[in-house]
């Protein structure tokens, strides 16, 4: 069961944990819709949510079509408003999102049965906006660690919300060729004067210390590999490094 948490008025994080790491979705409650934020890997995942969510309608939102992040959307009781993805997102569930599926079914009976895949039913190529009453989810993409990544940006809150484009301890970075796309990108938004508090999927959630560091990892990658990073890393993260240091070296095929 995901651990859900109020973290703010209208603001509600839900997180689970896997052995390697931990996945992190984001409840926004506004005054006409609520916008959930990544349905997690299992529907299980977001089963605690409708208490919250009571009967006001809600859209759906995928950060990007990674298994951990867009797989637990079977388990709501009621049909969101929208499903909505970029349409590289939508485009993945015609192929790799099934066949990640299908592997990991075989690699581990019975864990996956559940797993109903629901693609994307709204989708968009550079910016969308969403009124949920009060509040604004404003939608961008940012490709980076996959082609199909996307921020959420709350003016009024002055919130980021980051999927996988940023994250702490240190990003994972699938493709050498993203990477000026990518940094840039996020130099974009921490200069703003506005932007307060950014929500990775995956690490720190405090101010804007993982978009910061997630800039200061892919500055070093793609420049004088003088990382600041933690003395022991989790083994998850200790092979992404390493898998980031080849992929960007030319030394690592994406597929591996």
């Amino acid at each position: 069961m995901p651990h859900l948490q109020e973290i703010r008025q209208n603001l509600w994080l839900y997180e689970v944990e896997y052995p390697d790491f931990s996945v992190r979705g984001t409840l926004v409650m506004g005054e006409r819709y609520a916008a959930v934020w990544d349905s997690l890997a299992h529907p299980s995942d977001v089963i605690a949510l409708s208490d919250v969510l009571g009967d006001k309608p809600f859209h759906l939102v995928y950060s990007h079509a990674d298994w951990d992040h867009c797989w637990g959307t079977s388990g709501f009781t009621r049909t969101p408003a929208a499903i909505v993805g970029h349409a590289e997102c939508r485009h993945r569930f015609d192929d790799d999102v099934p066949a990640t599926l299908s592997r990991m079914r075989l690699a581990e009976a019975g864990r996956w049965e559940a797993v109903r895949l629901v693609p994307p039913n709204l989708s968009f190529s550079t910016t969308l906006s969403l009124d949920l009453g009060g509040l604004t989810l404003e939608l961008r993409h940012l490709p980076g660690h996959t082609p199909d990544c996307i921020v959420g940006w709350i003016p009024e809150w002055g919130l980021l919300l980051g999927g996988d484009a940023i994250e702490t301890p240190l990003p994972v970075v699938n493709h050498a060729e993203t990477l000026d796309e990518w940094l840039a990108g996020l130099e974009a938004w921490v200069a703003r004067d506005d932007l307060l508090q950014t929500i990775p999927s995956h690490g720190s959630y405090s101010g804007r210390a993982a978009l910061t560091g997630t800039i200061a990892y892919l500055r070093a990658l793609s420049g004088d590999r003088n990382f600041d990073l933690p003395p022991a890393l989790d083994t998850f993260y200790a092979e992404a490094h390493q898998k980031n240091l080849a992929t960007v070296d030319g030394k690592l095929d994406e597929n591996d």
